[in-house]
């Protein structure tokens, strides 16, 4: 229920205002001098304040200040006897949402009433859309417990705080953008647009007029002006996605704009200044690019103030467990017509044996495939893409000089039993499973040939 405080030493102008908010089915306090109404503001909370400027005590002013410490959120509306634009300027200037002018008319005072309801809901719900965008990106939305993924974490934390230049790499599904993201919405720009822009998926020859945007009459089809996306994200995040995939003519552009701030719409002697964040990714080697001269190699250092590295799922595969969990919650709860509550130890133990070569969006993909076509309310091995049943630890064996055999078949050995544990991220009942022997039998052969398990976690 809104509640509202009227703050007012005319007896009649508080009765006539109560009686008005009751009958629309508010809660109504009122209050004839200034420090009865601080004290109310301290002790209790109101979404709204109508409140004279002219009190027996003290000035409506000190009661917008005082309420806009305590009540941020509060839409306050001063009463004046004065019709004076400087009075209004000043009170709204304080922090004031309106104003009303004595005598008041009913129909301005259920006007301005029903206005500053409606920006307390916009403003409520603009906030909890902001909660939603924090938790959806936040660190809770990368999920892993790995010490590579960790060590990402750790360099979001750090760079969330500073406005550098970011360059995100790492191969394709890995989830760059939602680290991008994840720094954006905990950095002090969360408020302001985070603007993702894909540059592979942009002609280009489009992709200038696209960033810088461009003036009516640039050129043929320019039938107005157009905002770019450089331009959309000033004051928060740009994005640039697949970086690598720009040509020297357009990176020499961007330059500029990391260098000087600023940039002319195409068509445009005029410059435009912004203040924007830059996040840059890419799955391309760019050392190898700078190297064939398809990237600037001043703007690869531009970039690169801040390096964050993504590692590929197969390097992280104590992760496929929380992330197929978290894939499954995610989509069982779309499903009203199932209830999918779990994944088999078999499930699991298949999902982290592939290599998922398109990392974690193959893995989520696989996730919502189990999901559409699971009978049970447990997936099985038999749910899942046939691309991922049946995978075996593939190990190389390098041809070598004769030696004795027993030499060589305890080289063999030891090997085997390496790429398990390094396949398993050493867990060792999953490599017993993977090298089809007992765990206890493994870590007996562990011991004989005096192998560091500690080196394959993680």
């Amino acid at each position: 229920m809104i509640r509202i405080l009227v703050v007012d030493d005319e007896i009649g102008i508080c009765r006539s205002l109560e009686m008005l908010f009751k009958k629309e089915g508010y809660e109504v306090a009122t209050a004839h001098t200034g420090s009865v109404a601080i004290s109310m503001i301290t002790e209790r909370d109101f979404e709204i304040i109508f409140t004279d400027l002219k009190l027996p005590d003290s000035s409506g002013l000190d009661i917008i200040k005082h309420a806009k410490n305590r009540l941020p959120s509060c839409q306050i509306i001063v009463i004046t006897g004065f019709a004076s634009i400087e009075t209004a300027v000043e009170a709204i200037k304080s922090g004031a949402y309106d104003y009303l002018t004595k005598p008041l008319s009913i129909d301005k005072v259920r006007i301005i009433c029903k206005n500053a309801i409606e920006k307390i809901t916009l403003t409520d719900e603009i906030n909890h859309l902001r909660q939603e965008l924090y938790h959806s990106f936040g660190f809770k939305n990368i999920v892993g417990k790995s010490r590579l993924i960790q060590d990402v974490f750790k360099i979001i934390r750090q760079t969330a705080a500073s406005d550098s230049n970011v360059l995100i790499t790492g191969e394709s599904g890995t989830g760059k953008e939602l680290v991008a993201r994840a720094i954006h919405y905990n950095s002090h720009r969360r408020d302001n647009h985070f603007v993702a822009v894909n540059c592979g998926a942009i002609a280009r020859e489009l992709i200038e007029a696209e960033l810088f945007g461009y003036v009516k009459g640039a050129f043929t089809g320019a039938v107005r002006d157009k905002t770019g996306f450089l331009e959309l994200s000033s004051g928060g995040t740009l994005f640039l996605d697949e970086i690598g995939e720009t040509t020297p003519d357009f990176q020499v552009k961007l330059l500029r704009v990391l260098q000087e701030g600023e940039f002319n719409k195409v068509g445009s002697p005029h410059i435009t200044k912004i203040n924007t964040r830059v996040i840059a990714a890419t799955n391309r080697n760019l050392q190898r690019a700078m190297s064939e001269g398809t990237f600037r190699e001043d703007l690869f250092y531009r970039l690169n103030v801040i390096s964050v590295q993504i590692p590929p799922l197969r390097q992280r595969r104590e992760d496929i467990p929380l992330l197929a969990v978290h894939f499954l919650s995610k989509y069982a709860e779309k499903r009203a017509d199932k209830k999918i509550t779990e994944l088999s130890a078999e499930a699991i133990d298949t999902l982290a044996s592939y290599d998922f070569p398109g990392n974690v969006r193959e893995l989520e993909n696989a996730i919502e495939y189990c999901v559409t076509f699971a009978q049970g309310t447990v997936v099985t091995v038999e749910d899942l893409p046939k691309s991922i049943k049946g995978t075996k630890i593939k190990t190389v064996v390098p041809v070598e000089s004769a030696k004795p055999l027993k030499t060589a078949l305890y080289e063999f050995e030891k090997t085997l039993l390496s790429a398990a544990l390094k396949e398993s991220g050493g867990n060792i009942s999953h490599a017993a499973r993977l090298l089809d022997i007992h765990r206890q039998s493994l870590q007996q052969k562990i011991k004989d040939f005096n192998i560091n398990i500690d080196q394959y976690k993680g």
